[in-house]
């Protein structure tokens, strides 16, 4: 056994990650339908405009804006309707002086006509409509072009792909889309204590809680989880499956990061390649361990479920996104009170997590190896170093969790 040698402050191992971490660059083509929470891989241009037509905005009457001129609630003008025009219909009718066609909303405008008045300023009569407000020329028409333009750049490489882009992307016919590959990540279990779902528990065994976790973080981070099983903690096995990093954009390990005498990967990845940091200045969470192994990412995360989960949240989710081109996430905070005062070890810097009631923030943590500490929890407040203790009724920010 050996102890750390420094442990490395929360910011600055975000820091070093940041740094470390580089995109992938492979492309793949994909269906539209399949591209919400992509990255596009290439300027998408319009080759028409959008509408292709000038239509109507309103459902109403096609008019020449000239006729109305004079109409108001008191006298009303007479137009002679001589059609009707649906949306998806192309009808050679002009439009002439003293006339009017009925419209419906998205409708092309008819020939000789240079506004639309909204059906709730008219009145049918037979083969006739009264006007009861005058219109101008452009009223409630959607112009040829007026949303996008032919050889507008619609959509830039780099974009996050929401419905609403996907959107324009239809209105532009595109079927196919260019964007970036999902990263790969290996995702290992490691200690001979530890066995899968299922499986009937024997003395001193435990469930497998990481790779289920790990797998859920990194498949709603726009990456591909390839959940490799658990692997026990032996110097061969281990230094085997630390090699195989080659086959993934980023590997993650879970267990055997820590200083114990069965703890081995970081000896295994110094050997094979470079640590960043092994230790953080953070509590749950300390023996974390980020290098690289031929310039391929490697998180050693601690072996108890809440360490593990929660510096998944704070220090892996950034670099899977960043490896995919994602938006950095966001976090979304509230202020709340916490309902009883709590104690820290004030050396490190502690991530103590909570459930909301209102505007009342209940702790939950227990212990580090207790997943409910997080299963429990809406999120968590920071307590930084030399802050002991919190009281009660102390108003605190809440980072909330992104389940």
């Amino acid at each position: 056994m050996k102890p750390f040698e420094k442990l490395v402050p929360r910011l600055e191992a975000i820091k070093l990650i940041n740094e470390n971490i580089n995109p992938i660059n492979r492309v793949e083509n994909i269906p539209l339908i399949e591209g919400v929470g992509r990255v596009l891989a290439e300027d998408v241009i319009a080759d028409f405009n959008v509408p292709p037509f000038d239509r109507s905005s309103m459902d109403g009457y096609a008019v020449k804006a000239e006729d109305t001129i004079d109409a108001n609630e008191s006298k009303p003008v007479k137009l002679k309707q001589i059609g009707i025009y649906y949306a998806g219909e192309n009808k050679e009718i002009l439009i002439e002086k003293g006339q009017c066609i009925e419209i419906s909303t998205g409708s092309p405008i008819p020939n000789g006509a240079n506004a639309v008045v909204m059906v709730e300023y008219t009145k049918k009569i037979g083969d006739f409509i009264e006007i009861y407000r005058k219109t101008k020329q452009g009223d409630n028409i959607a112009p040829e072009g007026e949303d996008i333009k032919k050889n507008e750049v619609v959509l830039k490489v780099g974009e996050f792909l929401t419905p609403g882009k996907l959107g324009a992307l239809a209105a532009i016919g595109k079927t196919t889309l260019r964007v970036f590959e999902k990263p790969l990540i290996g995702i290992y279990s490691t200690g001979t204590e530890i066995v899968e779902p299922g499986v009937p528990l024997k003395n001193s065994q435990i469930y497998d809680i990481n790779s289920y976790t790990i797998n859920a973080i990194v498949e709603s981070n726009g990456c591909l989880p390839i959940k490799k099983g658990i692997i026990l903690d032996e110097v061969t096995i281990l230094a085997n499956s630390v090699l195989e990093t080659k086959n993934f954009d980023l590997t993650v390990f879970s267990g055997g990061s820590s200083v114990g005498s069965k703890d081995l990967l970081s000896d295994i990845v110094e050997n094979y390649g470079k640590i960043h940091f092994h230790g953080l200045q953070v509590k749950p969470g300390k023996p974390t361990l980020f290098g690289e192994i031929e310039n391929r990412p490697i998180f050693g995360m601690p072996g108890y479920p809440t360490s593990c989960l929660n510096n998944s949240y704070v220090f892996l989710i950034p670099a899977l996104r960043k490896l995919a081109h994602l938006p950095p996430k966001e976090d979304r905070v509230v202020k709340a009170r916490l309902a009883k005062s709590i104690r820290s070890d004030g050396g490190r810097e502690q991530f103590f997590t909570v459930k909301l009631n209102g505007d009342t923030a209940m702790p939950v943590f227990k212990q580090s190896g207790d997943i409910t500490s997080i299963a429990n929890a809406d999120g968590y407040f920071v307590i930084p170093i030399g802050v002991y203790s919190v009281k009660e009724d102390t108003e605190v920010e809440v980072i909330l969790f992104n389940h």
